[in-house]
């Protein structure tokens, strides 16, 4: 009896949260439909989902039973709001009117055929897996041709990513002479790496939190803040002058009005500090992405593509989930001096996505003349001048460029100021480096990154698109289409588990139980212990979901394996696992989240995903 209780409760429950609305957005009739619109679903003041129309202005949300209000946005036109009882499946349609343009005076129709004529192109742009020979899953179909002339579209332009945090020991890619160069020319350097991982009793992480490296006598050297997994990185110094010890430290955590301390902080090379905080469930859904391009004529050759794909990318990282709520902002600059058309040119955060693509499809590159830009200018213009959320799950900021800023000393101090605020405001730089990068940008856009708990990107010349591209100083990279990468990097910056342990579907395209991988035959995976040589290695692992502990297998000799989060943050590296031996991996230090276990193969890696589910 009891049985079928509990079974008509679980049905009853999966009734009620069955129903939905679903409608129609568009300019007056169902030939004018508004594709890619926004429709945010309130409970009273709650925002508690937030979709969009598809290319034909259609729209479906799953909600409870209940009362909410239904707004739906679109760049030029008048938002409207609307009422819904949600009993059953409700079907409500939207008809907005064009807005005035109080500049021309008549309504917007030539950024609405851009954002219709955008709806139809990204209809199409998406690449999937594919089998054929000599294609990359995720990139297109012509890749490896060469597209100098090719229309601008999403998907084409490819990419690779160096995350020095996916690294036991940074910088080990550079030789010592040029990393002290580098060091020397740009005066920043991070150095005296310390971690703070932030969760509550039952292993959810805290994000969001604002934390502090100080001196046993108060004096705070670093500030930032814990990221979506908890953890936050600080360093004693960007300063590349500074040689001095810091000394005996301490890592101070604020959250939700109280503060917590760990006295004698260990540096990263000796252990990840950690700290427990008893406090309600309930992260921020809130996450906002800024776009600082470099629009100057050296950027020509690529700008167009750029712009499709930012324009795909936020659309696209809008689809990662109902319950996120995105805002997009953009910054476009150029350079200081005579000739130029402005230095910078902003556009505020906003949520609706047809605002944010209307203005990225109208900029162009233009100008410029020297190699170095106003980098600084603009990156001050998004660290402190946009008006980033107060409370955030994630802020992110896409650099991309092709030259570095001005070295002047005036110029490199303000390098270091603008990392160091960025990364107080809980700001993840990541930038992307176009073609023309030289190694001396290369090395200051990764220590922006690292210092601000970013992750480096590149384009590559296997796309075939722009001028040649310079190969990074890295030993292994995965080769992806940049909105791919992009999207990615969003899906590891931004998730995160619900109060009762449970995680999104990120689609990650990862196994879950088995990998193989190549052996390549000089490499010490290639030769077991003892029998023929492998041309394949593959290794298990189990439980998975896992409460904490980790079994892998191999059935051949796997020199390294490491151990990260889903950004590829190194956690844990295990060294000469044996062929056919079975080791254990212990996670339960972790708050609740997606790791990977990677091993480097070839210029690339194999990677497995686990998911760790704490409480």
């Amino acid at each position: 009896m009891r049985s079928i209780v509990l079974l008509l409760s679980t049905l009853l429950s999966s009734a009620l949260g069955a129903q939905s609305i679903s409608g129609n957005l568009n300019a007056g009739s169902a030939s004018a439909a508004l594709g890619y619109g926004n429709v945010d679903i309130y409970r009273g003041d709650k925002l508690v989902a937030s979709v969009l129309t598809d290319r034909h202005g259609n729209f479906n949300v799953r909600l409870d039973t209940g009362l909410y209000r239904c707004v739906v946005s679109y760049d030029g036109y008048t938002s409207s709001t609307r009422m819904v009882r949600v009993k059953a499946d409700e079907q409500v349609d939207f008809a907005v009117a064009e807005k005035k343009d109080a500049t021309a005076g008549g309504p917007r129709t030539a950024e609405s055929r851009v954002m219709r004529s955008y709806a139809a192109a990204l209809d199409g742009a998406e690449y999937g897996s594919t089998t054929e020979p000599g294609v990359v899953a995720g990139l297109p179909p012509a890749f490896g041709a060469r597209r100098r002339n090719a229309t601008a579209g999403s998907g084409m332009l490819t990419a690779g990513e160096v995350n020095d945090f996916s690294k036991w020991t940074q910088w080990t890619d550079l030789s010592a002479d040029a990393l002290a160069g580098l060091r020397k020319l740009w005066g920043i350097a991070p150095t005296g790496r310390y971690s703070l991982d932030l969760q509550t009793p039952n292993g959810l992480p805290l994000a969001d939190a604002t934390v502090r490296l100080a001196l046993a006598d108060g004096t705070v050297l670093y500030r930032a803040r814990t990221d979506n997994t908890g953890k936050a990185e600080l360093w004693a110094s960007l300063d590349a002058a500074d040689t001095t010890d810091a000394g005996d430290l301490r890592v101070e955590a604020e959250y939700a009005g109280r503060t917590l301390h760990v006295e004698h902080a260990q540096p990263f090379s000796t252990a990840t500090n950690r700290l427990v905080l008893d406090v309600p469930c309930g992260p921020s859904d809130v996450v906002d992405v800024a776009f600082v391009v470099d629009a100057t004529g050296s950027m020509q050759d690529e700008i167009d593509f750029l712009k499709a794909e930012m324009n795909d990318i936020i659309y696209r990282s809008k689809k990662l989930g109902d319950q996120l709520n995105f805002r997009f902002a953009n910054v476009f600059y150029r350079d200081v001096g005579a000739g130029e058309e402005y230095t910078t040119r902003t556009m505020d955060f906003t949520r609706v996505l047809s605002t944010a693509v209307h203005f990225i499809t109208g900029q162009r590159a233009d100008n410029g003349g020297d190699t170095p830009e106003a980098v600084e200018i603009a990156l001050d213009s998004a660290i402190n001048g946009l008006s980033w959320s107060v409370s955030a799950r994630a802020r992110i900021l896409f650099l991309m460029l092709d030259a570095g800023p001005h070295l002047t000393p005036a110029v490199k101090q303000r390098m270091r100021e603008l990392a160091a605020q960025a990364a107080a405001k809980g700001i993840r730089i990541v930038p992307v480096a176009a073609s023309g990068t030289e190694k001396s940008t290369e090395y200051l856009m990764r220590t922006l990154a690292m210092a601000t708990n970013g992750s480096y990107t590149f384009l590559t010349d296997h796309s075939g698109v722009g001028n040649p591209h310079m190969a990074p100083s890295t030993d292994q990279y995965d080769l992806e289409s940049l909105n791919s990468l992009l999207v990615r990097i969003l899906k590891s910056f931004t998730y995160m588990p619900d109060c009762q342990q449970q995680l999104p579907e990120l689609a990650l395209e990862y196994p879950d139980s088995t990998v193989s991988m190549a052996a390549l035959p000089d490499s010490a995976t290639a030769v077991p212990e003892s029998g023929p040589a492998h041309t394949t290695i593959n290794w298990r692992y189990w439980p998975n979901p896992t409460t904490g502990l980790v079994h892998i297998t191999a059935d051949a000799m796997i020199p390294e394996l490491y151990v990260t989060d889903l950004s590829g943050k190194v956690l844990h590296v295990l060294k000469d696992i044996s062929a056919n031996s079975t080791v254990e991996l212990d996670l339960g230090a972790h708050a609740t989240g997606i790791y990977l276990l990677r091993c480097p193969v070839g210029d690339g890696w194999a990677s497995g995903k686990v998911v760790l589910q704490r409480g």
